[in-house]
């Protein structure tokens, strides 16, 4: 009889169709708000979620899930941009709310809104605003339940965290947040670290198929992953001893660009200057002011002479700018910073070996780049060379007297 009663109870409290999202959140706030103010109360508590459970009915896993974290129209809320808030409450915006956990950290994916202007920040990256773009939510937590330091700990930093859109079809190493102009602002609210990242729109790619990765890392890490070169599909690595979630972003296919897409990966190594890697800009277009036109032509000469096997025959190797770096862990050199008096230098940089020297043979030089500001006296060479043991020597080298 017991049974019976209970079979009737539960089909009678659960409705034939899931209520309104927001009206769901709108019971779940309430029920926060309760919280702050009746802490004293915990049965009192438990009993208003427990009322909102069965009132929501179908929609209690959703709703009970939400209510653990901020949703992410809050965490812009707490970021302090009302506006991207609102596109967050808007039908644009797509919620996941799904938990992964690896490394001893749980992710959860809140959710993804995309296009033109939602945020009250502005993205300048080369000189343009870029106003069409993708702002992701995640939460990140440690699994055994030790709070997140708070963005104004001394420790708050000290555990890097790398999110990221990927593109199936195209190698997260040249593909990620930072290529896509990715900046980020993370809120910590009861112990919970929210990260809200901001990024060129990817919905141009939903015909491709699109994942969001979170790792423990503070640039891409080419160990976190697998790419399959045939099919273009991005898995986790299950070996990796650490964060590597990898999420899919649902995102409707009928939001693709095809050719905005296709324009963006012809450009994304370029500039209006011209081709950045190859330096197939026009030199007399871009000579700095003051500097002289045969002497700045002539370092660009000397640029496009210079070969690793005749750099010795042109240029110095500076002794004092020499660093043997080994690959750290997540497959980067980091270089250390250096200055050469009058011909300045640099404060450091971190490089994915497996995309800069994939092709790289032992005792073979590599010319990294030239710096100069159109003078032979400004001008330095940044030089790798793989050795036998797979470290690798960096060094710069300045031309010889002209």
């Amino acid at each position: 009889m017991k049974q019976n009663y209970d079979e009737i109870l539960k089909h009678a409290l659960t409705p034939n169709e899931e209520p309104d999202f927001w009206l769901n959140q709108k019971i779940l706030r309430q029920v926060r708000e309760e919280r702050k103010v009746e802490k004293r109360n915990d049965k009192r508590l438990v009993t208003a979620v427990l009322a909102a459970v069965l009132v929501l009915g179908t929609g209690s896993v959703t709703a009970v899930a939400a209510w653990k974290h901020l949703m992410p129209n809050q965490v812009a809320e707490e970021a302090q941009d009302e506006k991207l808030a609102e596109a967050f409450t808007s039908g644009d915006a797509v919620f996941v709310n799904e938990t992964q956990s690896y490394g001893g950290y749980d992710v959860t994916f809140l959710g993804i809104v995309s296009g033109k202007q939602l945020s009250e920040g502005l993205c300048i990256s080369n000189g343009k605003i870029r106003e069409d773009r993708s702002h992701i939510v995640v939460a990140i937590e440690n699994a055994d339940g030790t709070p997140m330091p708070d963005t104004s700990e001394e420790t708050y930093g000290e555990q890097d965290f790398y999110v990221s859109p990927f593109i199936k079809g195209y190698h997260p190493v040249d593909y990620n947040a930072n290529t896509l102009a990715g900046n980020y602002t993370d809120v910590v609210q009861d112990g919970v670290l929210y990260r809200l990242l901001e990024c060129d729109n990817v919905e141009i790619f939903a015909d491709c198929g699109l994942y969001l990765g979170v790792m423990d890392s503070t640039f891409y890490n080419a160990n976190a992953y697998h790419y399959d070169e045939v099919t273009g599909e991005i898995s986790r690595n299950e070996s990796y001893n650490g964060l590597n979630a990898l999420f899919q972003l649902p995102i409707d296919s009928s939001k693709a660009n095809p050719e905005a897409a296709a324009a963006f990966v012809e450009n994304l190594f370029f500039d209006e200057g011209g081709d950045i890697e190859n330096g197939e800009a026009n030199p007399e277009d871009v000579i700095p002011e003051g500097v002289d036109k045969d002497e700045y032509l002539a370092v660009q000469a000397w640029m496009e002479q210079l070969t690793p096997d005749n750099i010795e025959e042109l240029a110095v190797r500076v002794e004092s700018t020499v660093q043997v770096l080994s690959v750290d862990k997540e497959g980067y050199l980091n270089v250390g910073p250096y200055e050469l008096e009058g011909r300045g230098g640099s404060d450091g940089m971190k490089i994915l070996t497996s995309w800069a020297f994939k092709d790289a043979k032992t005792g073979a030089l590599k010319i990294w780049g030239c710096s100069a500001s159109g003078t032979f006296d400004t001008l330095r060479v940044e030089t790798f060379t793989k050795n036998e043991d797979g470290t690798y020597t960096f060094a710069v080298y300045i031309p010889k007297e002209q």
